[in-house]
């Protein structure tokens, strides 16, 4: 019923006609800076992946057979969020990220695909800050692991369609689905692999959860980051970290953008989302400066994808920081462990819990023993 339309020239994305180079911003001493982040296609040394940057050109069905929109408001669209469907058709460009192992490392036969949280897009998993210690893409790589960073649609350098009725949980599910099957089926990167390891975190692990359950073959195996099934804070929280229109925040950046777009409007803010214990002030600063943007309708449909996966017969890894303040209620007890119940055929269970560490685990101290824990668990399947 879904169909996803992938129309770009392999020749040019190795050889990275056309590509646009990308502005992070990072915090230096206390001074924001910008920081270029073109596609590394020729690095000099032996620790950087190799990377090039492409553009997917994607086209998707959507699964109701009325028509919804705002100018005919009605009931009917929160039970179609609720169904998990995709409420229109849409023709979007979906920026992504590939990046090698560098030369003298010997590649590992499986890719991690990696998914984003809300407010945050690919460049999450290379982080400007200390990448020595925050960065997932430089330490996967020199660990043998090719990645696949995507920006899903309405975030990064993706297209940014109206931010209600198509940016949505379902929407990036399916976006998944037909990725992964065009990694599979048509060669989409150029080189094969034998398996495929979801990674998400947040919204993206959510995501990966709602694939598990639809799709159960497509992944080889899950990695799940800073989430859990309970849902008593999950709102709370989430408006505990003040989103405001993002046209308003910044005017400058995200002027463009439509009002169902938003994004944690001050530091304090988004410390209260994503930070908590042990780590560095300039990292805060940094995602703070990085952060990229939610939209309303990730925001009602998120939820509805925190489902039981009961065909799914992979291995699962779930990391959490201890005080996630969105998942957890103060501090983590049992809920991590509802993955058990959550993916009950799975072939394993690896639940880590990381002491004085808030939602965007990545971003504290804890971030090395995080990828070493999930290097671990990704080696032994």
């Amino acid at each position: 019923m879904h169909s996803l339309a992938f129309a770009f020239s392999l020749s040019a994305q190795w050889l990275l006609l056309g590509v646009q180079p990308t502005v992070a911003r990072a915090v230096v001493n206390g001074t924001p800076v910008e920081i270029d982040r073109v596609a590394q296609s020729v690095n000099t040394t032996d620790s950087l992946p190799l990377c090039r940057d492409f553009t997917i050109p994607i086209s998707v069905n959507k699964t109701v057979e009325t028509e919804l929109s705002l100018d005919d408001y009605n009931i009917e669209s929160l039970y179609a969020w609720a169904g998990r469907e995709v409420l229109v058709d849409g023709d979007y460009e979906m920026s992504a990220r590939i990046c090698d192992p560098p030369p003298g490392v010997e590649r590992k036969d499986t890719l991690q695909l990696l998914m984003h949280g809300a407010t945050f897009n690919k460049h999450m998993w290379d982080f400007p800050y200390k990448p020595e210690t925050h960065s997932w893409v430089r330490y996967m790589a020199n660990s043998g692991y090719t990645t696949l960073a995507i920006d899903y649609i309405g975030c990064g350098n993706s297209s940014h369609p109206d931010g209600l009725f198509d940016v949505q949980t379902e929407l990036f599910v399916q976006t998944t689905h037909q990725i992964v099957q065009s990694i599979r089926t048509e060669n989409l990167l150029g080189q094969s692999f034998s398996k495929i390891s979801l990674v998400g975190f947040s919204i993206g692990a959510i995501v990966a959860n709602a694939v598990a359950d639809k799709f159960p073959e497509d992944a080889d195996s899950l990695v799940l980051l800073g989430i859990t099934w309970d849902r008593e804070w999950l709102y709370p929280a989430f408006l505990a970290g003040l989103q405001t229109t993002a046209s308003v925040v910044d005017p400058a950046r995200w002027g463009d953008r439509d009002p169902f777009y938003q994004t944690q409007p001050t530091l304090q803010a988004r410390r209260v989302a994503c930070f908590f214990g042990d780590f560095e002030e300039e990292a805060a600063l940094t995602d703070f400066e990085t952060r990229d943007l939610d939209s309303l309708g990730m925001a009602i449909t998120f939820s509805f994808h925190l489902v039981e996966a009961p065909k799914y017969e992979g291995p699962v890894f779930l990391g959490i920081g201890d005080h996630d303040s969105t998942f957890c209620p103060r501090k983590c007890g049992s809920q991590p462990y509802g993955v058990y119940d959550q993916f009950p055929l799975a072939s394993e269970h690896v639940v880590k819990v990381y002491k004085d560490t808030g939602h965007a685990l990545l971003y504290h101290r804890t971030a090395p023993l995080v990828m070493q824990d999930t290097l671990s668990f990704l080696a032994s399947i």
